[in-house]
């Protein structure tokens, strides 16, 4: 659903635009840093260890929760459509951009000591462990966006600098990738797991094993949808690189994603939202 609504909104920008008189179009790169907010934008790690044989039932459980969090690198890139909705001193502008969109963080463990329920697993997992959850998350993105321009004489116009912006709107996205890596002790952890259910198939008692089961959780798997609140403010300056790629015209603008709905799609802990603050660069052509 949120697919064919993405379609259909470009396709109907599009046919707006191919019928607009002043129809701007460029491409544009952006880089900044994006964090993971929310009320669960910790890292819990579950682990649920079941006993099977003459006693079966539940072991017990190990649960590991980060205490620390880490902004990454965010980038953008992709191309820009702009066309004038309403002229007078200044002027109403519709934008739109359809941009490949990555989001990094980090969620970071510090001797983080593991809770255990049962003796017989303090016993194996009692250890402070320190590590880290690298994620990576690629979106395909489609801001509308109002942007209000200061519109200068034409006299003004000769001179390299070409006027200032605001603009806001709602974005949406649509979830392309999305990668986590333990790092440390973390990956380490759940090494150990694997190593202790192994152990107990081939311990001499053929009667009683154990397995295991990890529970996601919410930043393990996001929703494959998002929606988002972008503000952002800007100039544009001409003539200033002499490169002659297009009308020699660049745009530069400083934007802040905040957003809107929770992401997590895990077994838990699923109230979690992905903010960046970004630095665009857009060449006109």
């Amino acid at each position: 659903m949120f697919k064919a609504r993405l379609v259909l909104i470009v396709i109907i920008c599009s046919l707006s635009w191919l019928g607009a008189e002043n129809l701007e179009w460029g491409l544009k790169y952006g880089i900044g840093t994006s964090s993971l907010q929310g009320a669960d934008r910790d890292y819990q790690l579950r682990y649920d260890i079941t006993q099977h044989g003459v006693t079966p039932g539940d072991l017990g459980y190990i649960v590991l929760r980060s205490n620390d969090r880490a902004s990454g690198v965010s980038q953008a890139a992709g191309v820009y459509l702009s066309t004038m909705l309403f002229r007078k001193t200044d002027s109403i502008r519709l934008k739109s951009e359809l941009i490949w969109q990555r989001f990094q963080y980090e969620q970071v463990f510090k001797d983080v000591t593991p809770a255990v329920s049962s003796p017989v697993l303090a016993a194996r997992f009692s250890d402070a462990l320190r590590g880290s959850v690298l994620s990576k998350v690629d979106y395909l993105t489609l801001p509308v966006l109002i942007s209000f321009n200061q519109e200068l004489a034409e006299e003004q116009k000769e001179k390299s600098y070409q006027g200032a912006f605001i603009y806001g709107g709602p974005s949406f996205s649509l979830l392309l990738k999305h990668d986590a890596k333990a790092e440390a002790g973390i990956q380490a952890l759940d090494q150990r797991v694997r190593l202790f259910t192994q152990e107990s198939a081939t311990d001499g008692d053929p009667s009683s094993y154990y397995t295991y089961q990890r529970r996601n959780s919410g930043s393990d798997d996001f929703v494959k949808s998002k929606t988002d609140l972008v503000l952002g403010a800007g100039f544009a300056l001409k003539d200033i690189f002499q490169f002659g790629i297009g009308k020699d015209e660049f745009i530069f603008d400083l934007r802040y994603t905040l957003s809107l709905n929770d992401l997590g799609d895990g077994d838990a802990r699923n109230a979690l939202r992905l903010n960046s603050f970004m630095f665009n660069v857009s060449c006109k052509l």
